[in-house]
């Protein structure tokens, strides 16, 4: 298998693991909504938002590594720099997406059990909403600005816009929602700026594999010696 298709193999599968983060992330939220509505069939039941959590995590890992491993047995003929961006991208929505509510749920969960989650959650989506779209928003651009060389925002941006957006409008709250996003933010900061190391490393190995440097062929001269010899 060229490195090309290595190189999209591995990017199919990025895609399919963000791309199930993410849906997962729409199934939680839509199911915090329709157990929380009045009208609603299921108003008041339990939606088990540490199980959605868990399956969408455990079924994004695998999507991707079966992705990767069908794409890497098909050989896809497309050229890896087609879907660099996407490849970051879906990842990074997804992770921005369903990661800060997974680390809210190992402290929540282990304390207080799955009926308080579930109430965190719903409570999580009212409150901070709107910080969460601005996060995984602000994330996906700085890979869309890495990929296609731009200057590219910076992860204590990311960090500030996020808190700030938190402030809006439930800062009355005796700022608690701001400090509790600003807690939960910080753990992503050396992702993102792990954002920069991973660009260039893909990007030379599309370099290589696009326009591969031509084999250097090693001649030997043979001594005066073997000359004399082969003359004779």
């Amino acid at each position: 298998m060229s490195e090309g298709s290595q190189i999209v193999a591995r990017q199919l599968g990025r895609i399919a693991f963000g791309a199930v983060l993410l849906g997962g992330a729409i199934h939680l939220a839509l199911s915090a909504v329709w157990c929380a509505v009045p009208l609603a069939h299921r108003w008041g039941e339990a939606f088990h938002a540490s199980r959605i959590i868990g399956w969408t995590w455990v079924i994004a890992i695998v999507a991707g590594f079966v992705v990767s491993r069908l794409a890497a047995a098909a050989r896809p003929r497309r050229r890896p720099e087609q879907l660099f961006a996407l490849s970051l991208i879906a990842p990074t929505l997804g992770i921005a997406a369903l990661g800060p509510i997974t680390l809210h749920m190992t402290l929540v969960l282990p304390l207080w059990g799955n009926h308080v989650f579930d109430a965190w959650v719903f409570q999580s989506l009212i409150v901070t909403g709107f910080t969460h779209v601005v996060f995984a928003t602000t994330s996906a651009l700085r890979a869309y600005e890495l990929v296609a060389g731009k200057p590219a925002r910076t992860p204590r941006s990311i960090y500030v816009a996020t808190v700030v957006a938190s402030c809006v409008p439930f800062v009355i709250l005796y700022a608690i929602p701001p400090v509790l996003v600003a807690i939960t933010a910080l753990p992503f900061v050396p992702l993102l700026h792990a954002m920069d190391a991973l660009v260039a490393h893909e990007r030379r190995e599309i370099a290589a594999a696009v326009h591969p440097l031509p084999q250097a062929t090693l001649r030997v001269r043979p001594s005066a010696d073997e000359r004399h010899r082969g003359d004779g």
